[in-house]
């Protein structure tokens, strides 16, 4: 892949393996306004990435293009629910548009359907990338409960991946629908230090780096923050303007949450969450905040 490709994301081998063996995945996206939309696709993976193709004038295409933010599925359904397993997650989806990304993914897709093959020409469709914010394999062989009380099974879920690293997971997916997914080219400034507070940022992929200036014209650098790290916090939680500047060292993508629904997430969390809590504490007590 070409540098416009994601840093790679750490997911247990076994969910590799899983979505390496299935072929078909189901989609769902909205439109800015909330109407839902359904759709299978193929898709192929490399690691954790998901491509699948579609026509630009389909409705997944255009509420892509009008909201990235989607939720998938792959699995199978099995007569005996003890074998059930499955993959299903949230992501952030955008249409390839270099050329280079393109053609390895239509290999990539010629390799794992090999009669599915045409005359090649890819002209008239759009490949998409889906990168996942969240993972969760279901695994019943792994102990799924049948219950007296409810209808069938519960299945056995496990996060395997998750960008809220650091945030109390429970609360934070509840305001999953209020994430603004945000692409920042290496070497642009994200938030500049002095400026209002306004949001946090989450990092799906790329490299921030936070530096401060000083009151003689200097730099010092601060940090390096990667994959599943958050900034911008800090600022919010003290009510002042920002400490320092986040820059992206390579491309970026991040997630922000608005600084009113991050204040409803910390007064929701504090007290009930212990890791949140020393979190906050940490990053309120430590210099070099955002």
């Amino acid at each position: 892949m070409s540098a416009e490709t994601p840093a790679p994301i750490t997911v247990p081998e076994h969910v590799l393996d899983y979505l390496g063996e299935h072929r078909k995945l189901t989609l769902a996206t909205a439109s800015p306004t909330g109407v839902p939309h359904a759709a299978t696709f193929l898709f192929v993976n490399v690691g954790p990435q998901l491509y699948f193709w579609t026509r630009p004038e389909t409705t997944t295409a255009k509420q892509v293009a009008q909201n990235p933010v989607v939720s998938f599925a792959v699995d199978d359904y099995e007569e005996d629910w003890s074998k059930t397993k499955g993959v299903q997650g949230t992501g952030e989806c955008r249409v390839l548009l270099n050329s280079s990304d393109i053609i390895d993914v239509a290999g990539t897709f010629a390799e794992k359907f090999p009669k599915a093959q045409s005359s090649g020409k890819t002209t008239n469709i759009s490949f998409f990338r889906i990168t996942p914010t969240q993972i969760q394999f279901i695994d019943n062989t792994e102990g799924g409960r049948s219950s007296d009380e409810e209808f069938g099974l519960d299945f056995k879920r496990e996060v395997v991946y998750s960008v809220f690293t650091g945030l109390p997971r429970q609360q934070a997916l509840g305001f999953t629908g209020e994430l603004q997914p945000i692409n920042v080219a290496a070497g642009e400034i994200i938030v500049r230090q002095g400026a209002p507070a306004d949001k946090i940022f989450i990092i799906i992929t790329g490299e921030v780096g936070i530096e401060r200036e000083e009151a003689d014209g200097s730099k010092v650098e601060l940090d390096t923050l990667r994959d599943g790290q958050f900034f911008g916090e800090v600022a919010i939680l003290r009510d002042t303007p920002r400490e320092a500047t986040a820059r992206a060292l390579t491309d970026v993508t991040l997630l922000a949450l608005q600084r009113d629904t991050f204040q409803k997430l910390v007064a929701g969390s504090l007290g009930t969450t212990w890791d949140f809590d020393s979190v906050i504490k940490q990053r309120l007590e430590q210099g070099g905040g955002v």
